[in-house]
C-alpha cells in the first residue's frame, strides 16, 4: 500500500497489448522517439506539479520490464493488470492508501498529454465536482452506419471526445469500484456516471479543455503523428540560434 500524505495519486493503465501497432509487445513499452511511451508518460505527470505518487498497472509477466522503466522515474509501486480496464484500474486503486484527495487515472498511451492539462483536470474535481477529464468538442459530422450504409446523421451539438487523466475523487471512485455494475463502462467517468445514476455516488462530473496532443497512441499513424509533435515540441523549446550582428 501507498502511505504518506497525498493530495492526488496517479494509477497509470499500461497493461494493454500493442498488437493494433504490430508490436510483439505491451503497448505501453513501444518506443517513442528512442523511449517506451509509458517513459513519456511519467514524465508528463512529473512535469504537471500536481501529482505527488504514481501507481503503474503493467501486464502479467513483464514485471522485469516495467520495473526498469518505472526505477528510472522514482516509480515503485506496480501491480500486474486484470482482463479489463476496469479489473486494471481496481488493481491499481487497491494499492492506493486511504489519505489520498483524488485519483488520476491516466493511459500510458496518451504519452505526451501535456502538464497544464494534468493540472487542469486535478485541479476541477473540487466541492460538488466527484470527477473531471480532459476532452475537446467533436469537429466533424458524425454518421450512424450499418452495413457500410447511412442510417442516420447524428446531432454533435455538446458532444466532445475524452481523453484522460479521469481524475475521480478518490472515495467516490472506491465506492464506483466496489459498486461492481459499471463493467461495461469504458472509461472511469462512465463508471462514475453509472454509479451517480444509481445512487451510489453523488456529484457532478465535468469536462474541462484538452490538448490535441493528449491522443491516444493505437495505430502505426497515431505513433507517426505523436513524433511529429514530439519533434515540434523540441523545436518550438530550443533556444534561437544566431544572434543580432
Amino acid at each position: 500500500m501507498i502511505h504518506g500524505q497525498a493530495t492526488a495519486v496517479a494509477v497509470v493503465v499500461a497493461a494493454g497489448a500493442g498488437e493494433r501497432l504490430g508490436a510483439a509487445v505491451p503497448k505501453a513499452l513501444i518506443p517513442l522517439a528512442g523511449r517506451p511511451l509509458l517513459s513519456h508518460a511519467l514524465d508528463r505527470l512529473e512535469r504537471s506539479g500536481v501529482i505527488d505518487q504514481v501507481v503503474v498497472v503493467h501486464p502479467p509477466g513483464y514485471e522485469g520490464r516495467f520495473a526498469d522503466i518505472c526505477r528510472t522515474h522514482g516509480v515503485g509501486t506496480l501491480v500486474p493488470g486484470g482482463v479489463t480496464r476496469t479489473d486494471s484500474v481496481r488493481a491499481g486503486v487497491e494499492a492506493i492508501g486511504p489519505e489520498a484527495a483524488r485519483i488520476a487515472v491516466h493511459d500510458a498511451a496518451r504519452a505526451l498529454t501535456p502538464g497544464d492539462v494534468v493540472a487542469r483536470a486535478v485541479a476541477a474535481v473540487e466541492g460538488d465536482v466527484v470527477a473531471a477529464a480532459p476532452g475537446l468538442p467533436i469537429p466533424d459530422t458524425l454518421k450512424r452506419v450499418s452495413g457500410g450504409e447511412v442510417t442516420a446523421t447524428l446531432d454533435r451539438s455538446g458532444v466532445w471526445a475524452v481523453h484522460t487523466p479521469q481524475v475521480v475523487r478518490a472515495d467516490a471512485l472506491r465506492a464506483s469500484l466496489a459498486w461492481g455494475r459499471g463493467e461495461a463502462a469504458t472509461d472511469d467517468l462512465g463508471l462514475v456516471e453509472q454509479a451517480i445514476a444509481a445512487g451510489k455516488v453523488s456529484g457532478r462530473v465535468v469536462l474541462v479543455d484538452g490538448d490535441v496532443r493528449d491522443l491516444k497512441i493505437t495505430y502505426p499513424r497515431d505513433l507517426a503523428l505523436a513524433e511529429r509533435m514530439l519533434a515540434a515540441e523540441d523545436r518550438a523549446a530550443a533556444p534561437a540560434s544566431g544572434g543580432a550582428t
